[in-house]
Protein backbone atom coordinates (compact mmCIF):
# COMPACT_ATOMS: atom_id res chain seq x y z
CA UNK A 1 0.00 0.00 0.00
CA UNK A 2 2.91 2.30 0.76
CA UNK A 3 4.31 1.70 -2.72
CA UNK A 4 0.92 2.46 -4.27
CA UNK A 5 0.67 5.73 -2.33
CA UNK A 6 4.20 6.63 -3.40
CA UNK A 7 3.27 5.97 -7.04
CA UNK A 8 0.13 8.09 -6.64
CA UNK A 9 2.17 11.01 -5.32
CA UNK A 10 4.39 10.89 -8.41
CA UNK A 11 1.46 11.46 -10.78
CA UNK A 12 0.85 14.88 -12.29
CA UNK A 13 -1.51 17.18 -10.45
CA UNK A 14 -4.05 16.84 -13.26
CA UNK A 15 -4.09 13.04 -13.07
CA UNK A 16 -4.36 13.10 -9.28
CA UNK A 17 -7.19 15.63 -9.45
CA UNK A 18 -9.06 13.63 -12.07
CA UNK A 19 -8.82 10.45 -9.98
CA UNK A 20 -10.00 12.23 -6.83
CA UNK A 21 -12.83 14.09 -8.59
CA UNK A 22 -13.86 10.86 -10.25
CA UNK A 23 -13.96 9.03 -6.92
CA UNK A 24 -16.00 11.87 -5.39
CA UNK A 25 -18.51 11.64 -8.24
CA UNK A 26 -18.77 7.89 -7.76
CA UNK A 27 -19.37 8.27 -4.02
CA UNK A 28 -21.93 11.01 -4.71
CA UNK A 29 -23.71 8.73 -7.18
CA UNK A 30 -24.27 6.18 -4.42
CA UNK A 31 -26.53 8.62 -2.58
CA UNK A 32 -28.82 9.32 -5.55
CA UNK A 33 -31.44 7.34 -7.46
CA UNK A 34 -30.00 5.31 -10.34
CA UNK A 35 -33.08 4.77 -12.51
CA UNK A 36 -36.84 4.54 -12.39
CA UNK A 37 -39.15 1.80 -13.57
CA UNK A 38 -42.79 1.59 -14.66
CA UNK A 39 -44.23 0.56 -11.30
CA UNK A 40 -46.74 3.27 -10.45
CA UNK A 41 -47.01 2.17 -6.83
CA UNK A 42 -43.22 2.37 -6.35
CA UNK A 43 -41.22 3.86 -9.26
CA UNK A 44 -38.09 3.95 -7.06
CA UNK A 45 -38.24 0.22 -6.41
CA UNK A 46 -34.93 -0.46 -8.14
CA UNK A 47 -33.35 2.97 -7.87
CA UNK A 48 -31.04 2.55 -4.89
CA UNK A 49 -27.57 3.22 -6.34
CA UNK A 50 -25.64 1.93 -3.36
CA UNK A 51 -27.61 -1.33 -3.41
CA UNK A 52 -26.94 -1.71 -7.14
CA UNK A 53 -23.26 -0.87 -6.68
CA UNK A 54 -22.59 -3.37 -3.92
CA UNK A 55 -25.01 -6.15 -4.88
CA UNK A 56 -25.47 -5.69 -8.61
CA UNK A 57 -23.16 -8.63 -9.29
CA UNK A 58 -25.92 -10.88 -7.97
CA UNK A 59 -28.07 -10.15 -11.03
CA UNK A 60 -26.11 -12.91 -12.73
CA UNK A 61 -27.52 -15.40 -10.23
CA UNK A 62 -31.07 -14.40 -11.18
CA UNK A 63 -30.44 -14.75 -14.90
CA UNK A 64 -29.59 -11.14 -15.63
CA UNK A 65 -26.51 -11.47 -17.83
CA UNK A 66 -26.74 -7.99 -19.37
CA UNK A 67 -27.15 -6.17 -16.01
CA UNK A 68 -24.21 -8.20 -14.68
CA UNK A 69 -22.01 -7.21 -17.63
CA UNK A 70 -23.00 -3.56 -17.10
CA UNK A 71 -22.22 -3.90 -13.38
CA UNK A 72 -18.69 -5.02 -14.34
CA UNK A 73 -18.03 -1.36 -15.14
CA UNK A 74 -17.46 -0.87 -11.40
CA UNK A 75 -14.53 -3.25 -10.87
CA UNK A 76 -13.06 -2.21 -14.23
CA UNK A 77 -13.19 1.39 -13.06
CA UNK A 78 -11.15 0.54 -9.96
CA UNK A 79 -8.70 -1.50 -12.03
CA UNK A 80 -8.29 1.52 -14.31
CA UNK A 81 -7.38 3.65 -11.29
CA UNK A 82 -4.84 1.08 -10.10
CA UNK A 83 -3.28 0.76 -13.55
CA UNK A 84 -3.18 4.54 -13.94
CA UNK A 85 -1.32 4.94 -10.67
CA UNK A 86 1.08 2.20 -11.76
CA UNK A 87 1.58 4.04 -15.08
CA UNK A 88 0.50 1.08 -17.24
CA UNK A 89 -0.85 1.54 -20.76
CA UNK A 90 -3.73 -0.86 -20.16
CA UNK A 91 -5.27 1.88 -17.99
CA UNK A 92 -6.54 3.63 -21.12
CA UNK A 93 -8.56 0.61 -22.25
CA UNK A 94 -9.72 -0.11 -18.70
CA UNK A 95 -10.96 3.46 -18.28
CA UNK A 96 -12.81 3.46 -21.62
CA UNK A 97 -14.64 0.17 -21.00
CA UNK A 98 -16.83 1.42 -18.10
CA UNK A 99 -18.01 4.31 -20.28
CA UNK A 100 -19.05 1.87 -23.00
CA UNK A 101 -20.82 -0.40 -20.50
CA UNK A 102 -22.64 2.53 -18.88
CA UNK A 103 -23.67 3.72 -22.35
CA UNK A 104 -25.22 0.31 -22.99
CA UNK A 105 -27.36 0.85 -19.90
CA UNK A 106 -28.39 4.23 -21.31
CA UNK A 107 -30.13 2.54 -24.26
CA UNK A 108 -31.57 -0.39 -22.32
CA UNK A 109 -35.39 -0.22 -22.56
CA UNK A 110 -36.16 -2.79 -19.83
CA UNK A 111 -34.46 -4.32 -16.81
CA UNK A 112 -34.84 -7.63 -15.03
CA UNK A 113 -36.76 -6.95 -11.80
CA UNK A 114 -37.22 -10.39 -10.29
CA UNK A 115 -35.68 -13.84 -10.19
CA UNK A 116 -38.68 -15.19 -12.09
CA UNK A 117 -37.53 -13.35 -15.19
CA UNK A 118 -40.06 -10.51 -14.99
CA UNK A 119 -38.88 -7.25 -16.50
CA UNK A 120 -39.94 -3.66 -16.08
CA UNK A 121 -39.65 -0.75 -18.45
CA UNK A 122 -37.01 1.79 -17.49
CA UNK A 123 -38.85 5.11 -17.45
CA UNK A 124 -35.91 7.33 -16.61
CA UNK A 125 -32.36 7.61 -15.38
CA UNK A 126 -31.76 9.28 -12.06
CA UNK A 127 -29.05 11.64 -10.93
CA UNK A 128 -27.10 8.68 -9.54
CA UNK A 129 -26.72 7.24 -13.02
CA UNK A 130 -25.41 10.53 -14.39
CA UNK A 131 -22.92 10.94 -11.54
CA UNK A 132 -21.88 7.31 -12.06
CA UNK A 133 -21.16 7.72 -15.77
CA UNK A 134 -19.56 11.13 -15.14
CA UNK A 135 -17.07 9.53 -12.76
CA UNK A 136 -16.01 7.20 -15.58
CA UNK A 137 -15.68 10.05 -18.07
CA UNK A 138 -13.61 12.20 -15.70
CA UNK A 139 -11.28 9.27 -15.03
CA UNK A 140 -10.96 8.56 -18.76
CA UNK A 141 -9.88 12.14 -19.50
CA UNK A 142 -7.40 12.00 -16.64
CA UNK A 143 -5.94 8.76 -18.01
CA UNK A 144 -5.73 10.22 -21.53
CA UNK A 145 -3.90 13.28 -20.23
CA UNK A 146 -1.61 11.05 -18.17
CA UNK A 147 -0.78 8.95 -21.24
CA UNK A 148 -0.10 12.09 -23.30
CA UNK A 149 2.21 13.52 -20.64
CA UNK A 150 3.95 10.17 -20.28
CA UNK A 151 4.56 9.89 -24.04
CA UNK A 152 6.08 13.40 -24.13
CA UNK A 153 8.71 12.47 -21.55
Amino acid sequence: MKKFYSQFRQLSWFTKASILISLCLLILSLSQDAFYIDRHENPKAYADSSFLFFLGWMSFLGGGLIPFVIWLANPLYFLAIIYTVQQQKLALLLSLTPIILASVFMVLPTILTSESGATSEITGRGLGFYFWISSFIVLFFGVVMNQIQKSRK
